[in-house]
């Protein structure tokens, strides 16, 4: 299984390649970045190397017009495309001042409001971005909300991550917990290019988080555990005087007490 995951965030970023997305590979570069900043110890030098053979296994099948349209992002003045995204976050900004609590609603990215808040009336374009497109769509209110979701939800997996300390047995949790927060940059970075707000998948990683949280949380503490099986340390039980003893046993367990306490002096020898 682990084998066969591996695979797949190698597809994944050759997919991020192939795509020719500008916001893809600025997305992918920023979990990269996360991913290495995250993993510990001497794991860091050899996930730096796979990455690095696995760049220039990529670039070296890439062709020209792949480097040209990525060049595009230092000349985003000069592109139709980019020109037009910024017409339409310029929409969401006027439509939002034009109606900061609600904003405009879903699916509001229309010909008919291009005409009265774009600066390029004509230029229709979709938000391509999550950010304005809850500006437009959801107003100041609805991004504050939004930008509030994400940031409790990355607390939330920084609180997982503080439970698991020291902990083997919640390894697995660590890491789901890391590995999410590294997928929410993704998403907070590539999204600043993609109108993906209501993408569920952001929400159920999120649910995962707040189930994490809840499982560390209840989990016995290692310190607890490592005290009470201590060398040395033995548990005490409560005596329990036996009761409705069976016929007979009862009068020899009193004439045995009757014995000890008369001494070994006045014992029957």
């Amino acid at each position: 299984i682990s084998r066969g995951l591996m695979a797949g965030m190698l597809l994944t970023g050759l997919s991020v390649v192939a795509s020719y997305s500008r916001g893809a590979l600025v997305a992918g570069a920023a979990m990269a970045m996360l991913l290495w900043l995250k993993t510990k110890g001497t794991k860091k030098i050899g996930l730096a190397f796979m990455m690095t053979i696995a760049i220039v296994m990529i670039l070296a099948f890439i062709p020209d017009k792949w480097f040209d349209k990525m060049a595009t992002i230092k000349t985003y003045d000069q592109d139709a495309s980019a020109q037009g995204r910024i017409n339409a976050w310029w929409f969401a900004v006027n439509l939002a001042k034009s109606n900061p609590i609600t904003g405009g609603g879903f699916k509001t990215f229309t010909h008919d409001l291009f005409l009265r808040y774009a600066p390029n009336p004509t230029d229709v374009h979709d938000a391509h971005s999550i950010y304005f497109q809850v500006l437009g769509e959801q107003g100041y209110v609805g991004l504050f909300l939004f930008l509030l979701l994400g940031l409790l939800a990355w607390r939330t997996g920084s609180a997982v991550l503080r439970n698991c300390r020291d902990k083997p047995e919640l390894r697995w949790a660590h890491d789901l917990a890391a590995m999410i927060q590294v997928s929410m940059v993704g998403y907070a970075v590539g999204g600043a290019f993609l109108g993906l707000a209501y993408f569920d998948v952001p929400y159920q990683l999120m649910a995962f988080l707040v189930i994490l949280k809840v499982i560390t949380e209840q989990a016995p503490s290692t310190q607890a555990e490592a005290v009470g099986s201590a060398p040395g340390k033995q548990t005490h039980l409560p005596f329990v005087r036996p009761r409705n003893i069976e016929y007979g046993q009862s009068d020899l367990l009193r004439t045995n007490q009757n014995a000890f306490d008369m001494g070994p002096k006045n014992q029957v020898k």
